[in-house]
């Protein structure tokens, strides 16, 4: 199960996580970031993974194709922040 929140204001947009990023959920995602992106394209958009416990194999592939289109992330917990990370090494 994945949360996913969209926030919008006139200096910055984002999409908070709250759960799985896996699975079907992933899509969503997608969707989700897309639609914001094209809201806001000239915002910077946050990508908030504080709340996010899990990120499968096809989650990271997204959230690395967000990285290269200009999101950033927000994250706390040691497990998400050093698959982040890693993800933005590669």
């Amino acid at each position: 199960m994945l949360r996913i929140t969209t926030e919008d204001s006139a200096e910055s947009a984002g999409i908070k996580l709250e759960g799985k990023l896996a699975g079907a959920w992933v899509h969503e995602v997608e969707i989700a970031w897309r639609a914001m992106k094209e809201k806001n394209a000239q915002k910077p958009i946050t990508i908030d993974l504080f709340d996010v416990t899990f990120i499968d194999a096809e989650g990271k592939k997204l959230l690395k194709r967000m990285s290269k289109e200009g999101a950033d992330f927000r994250c706390c917990g040691p497990d998400i922040s050093a698959t982040i990370a890693e993800i933005l090494k590669r």
